[in-house]
C-alpha cells in the first residue's frame, strides 16, 4: 500500500496543548495530511510485520508461546526462554512503547476531532482505533483477569486523552477501563471507517472489539456483536482444503483472516523473521497439546507441527473469523444459551476435521482429570461443553499468541518446568506483567501489580 512520507520529526504534546515554545528541531503538523502520517508511521510497521504493540509480531507471539503450555520446556528450552519470571524486564519496556503510540494517537485525535474532509475522518478513526488496541493489550497484560462483581474495585490502566508533562494519573478501575476502551472502539465505528489504507475498517474494528467483550466477560454485548460480525461481515470459515494456504501464506490476507500483520513482502526483516521461527522450532510441543488432536484428519495438524513434534505454523498475529466464532460459542453458554454453542462447534470441525462426528451433549467426552485449566472464566468448575470449547480454541488458534491469556483468564493455572537446570513455579501473579518501575518510582499514584516488590 502507498502511504504517505513520515513528517521528519514527532511532536511531543497534543495541538490542542501545546507550550508555549515551539520544541527547537521539531516539524510542528498542521494538515490532515502530516497528522494521517504519524498515523502511517505505526500501520507501515504493521504491515512490515515489525509492529508489537498493536496488533503485534512474531516476536510477541514467541514471547507469548514461551511462557505458556503448548511448547514443552521440560523436554529441551532451546532458544527461547521458559519461565514467566523472565518476561519482566522486556515487558516494563513493552509498558513504556506502548504509551508512546497512545501519545501519538492522542496527538491526531486532539488535532483532527471536527475536521470534515475525508482524510481527516479516516485517520480520526484509525487513530481511536490503535489507541483502543493499545489499551487492549496493555489490559490483558499488566491488569488481571476481570472478575464480574469485582471489577470496579480492580486496578486498571491510567486514562490518557491528552499529553501533560506535569500530570500523574492513578490507575482507572479495571471496569471504568473497559468502559473507556469501548468508547473508543465505538468512535472509531461511528466515523465509519471504510479506506483501507487505514486497515481499521469496520469490520477488523468490531472483530477487535468483541475481543474486548469477551475478555471483560461482557457476554450480553459479545453475543450479538459476534453474531453481526458471522452473518454480515462477508467473510466465511475457511474449508479444509484452504486452510494449509490461509495458514501459511507469507503475506497475504487470505480467506477468514480479517486482519493480520505482515503483509509487506519485503525482505529487509526475512533474517529476523527467520530467526524467530527457528528459536520457537528449538522447543517440542506438549504431549498434553498433540494429544488433542486426530492426527490423521484434522488439517491442523500438519499445518501446526512435523514429525518430531516441532512447530512449522507462521507465527504471525492475526485475528480470524474462527476466533469470532469461538467466542461466540462460549457467549452462548455464558450468557444461557448453551443449546446455540455445539452446532457451531460442530460448523468448525466439519471445515478442519475430515469425517468429523458431531458433537452432541451424550458424545461429550467427560472432564478431563489432567487438564492444566479447571475452572472457566468465571471460576465455575469445567463442564463437558465448556471443555470442548477451550480445547478446540487450543487447537484452533495455537501459535497465534493466544494460549497465555487463556490460561491467564481461566483460572491462572500454576506448574513448574526445569529452566537452565533449576526448577521454576510460574505463579499465579506472574500472568499480571510489572509496570514499569521508573513510572511507578515517578508517581506514587501508580499502583505496582501485586506480586513485585521491586
Amino acid at each position: 500500500m502507498k502511504r504517505l512520507p513520515l513528517i521528519l520529526a514527532m511532536v511531543l504534546t497534543s495541538c490542542t496543548n501545546f507550550l508555549s515554545v515551539r520544541p527547537q528541531g521539531y516539524v510542528l503538523p498542521k494538515t490532515d495530511e502530516e497528522f494521517a502520517a504519524i498515523l502511517h508511521n505505526h500501520l507501515r510497521e504493521i504491515e512490515g510485520g515489525g509492529d508489537e504493540f498493536i496488533v503485534g509480531n512474531m516476536e510477541t507471539i514467541e514471547r507469548l508461546e514461551a511462557f505458556a503450555d503448548d511448547l514443552d520446556a521440560n523436554l529441551a528450552v532451546g532458544s527461547i526462554p521458559a519461565y514467566a519470571g523472565d518476561r519482566i524486564g522486556p515487558m516494563q519496556s513493552l509498558w513504556r512503547d506502548t504509551w508512546s503510540v497512545v501519545r501519538d494517537c492522542n496527538i491526531v485525535i486532539g488535532n483532527l476531532d471536527g475536521r470534515s474532509s475525508e482524510l481527516a475522518r479516516s485517520a480520526l478513526s484509525c487513530a481511536y482505533s490503535i489507541k483502543a488496541l493499545c489499551y487492549l493489550n496493555l489490559l490483558r497484560d499488566f491488569c488481571d483477569p476481570w472478575e464480574d462483581g469485582n471489577a470496579s474495585s480492580q486496578a486498571g490502566l491510567p486514562i490518557v486523552d491528552d499529553f501533560d508533562i506535569a500530570a500523574r494519573p492513578a490507575r482507572a478501575s479495571l471496569s471504568d477501563t473497559k468502559a473507556y476502551i469501548a468508547g473508543l472502539f465505538d468512535k472509531a465505528l461511528a466515523l465509519e471507517p471504510s479506506d483501507p489504507l487505514f486497515i481499521f475498517t469496520e469490520w477488523p474494528v468490531k472483530a477487535y472489539k468483541a475481543r474486548l467483550l469477551f475478555w471483560t466477560e461482557d457476554w450480553d454485548a459479545l453475543v450479538p456483536l459476534c453474531e453481526d460480525i458471522m452473518k454480515n461481515s462477508g467473510f466465511t470459515i475457511t474449508s479444509r482444503a484452504d486452510y494449509p494456504a490461509m495458514i501459511g501464506a507469507k503475506n497475504e490476507r487470505l480467506g477468514e483472516v480479517i486482519l493480520r500483520s505482515h503483509i509487506n513482502n519485503s525482505s529487509e526483516l526475512d533474517w529476523y523473521f527467520s530467526a524467530v521461527r527457528g528459536y520457537i522450532a528449538t522447543r517440542p510441543a506438549s504431549a498434553s497439546l498433540i494429544g488433542l488432536f486426530d492426527k490423521k484428519n484434522d488439517v491442523r495438524y500438519d499445518c501446526s507441527f512435523s514429525q518430531r513434534w516441532t512447530n512449522v505454523k507462521p507465527p504471525e498475529r492475526r485475528i480470524r473469523l474462527s476466533e469470532i466464532l469461538l467466542m461466540l460459542a462460549e457467549g452462548y453458554v455464558h450468557s444461557g444459551s448453551p443449546e446455540k454453542a455445539l452446532p457451531l462447534l460442530n460448523d468448525l470441525r466439519a471445515e478442519r476435521i475430515a469425517g468429523a462426528v458431531p458433537l452432541t451433549e451424550d458424545n461429550l467426552p467427560a472432564v478431563s482429570t489432567d487438564s492444566r485449566i479447571t475452572v472457566d472464566a468465571t471460576g465455575a468448575p469445567l463442564t463437558p461443553l465448556m471443555q470442548a470449547i477451550l480445547e478446540e480454541r487450543r487447537r484452533e488458534l495455537y501459535m497465534e499468541g493466544d494460549r497465555w491469556y487463556e490460561l491467564k483468564r481461566n483460572g491462572r493455572p500454576e506448574w513448574w518446568i526445569i529452566s537452565g537446570g533449576l526448577k521454576y513455579t510460574t505463579r499465579a501473579y506472574l500472568y499480571t506483567a510489572p509496570i514499569l518501575k521508573a513510572d511507578v518510582d515517578l508517581n506514587p499514584d501508580l499502583k505496582q501489580n501485586p506480586g513485585y516488590v521491586y
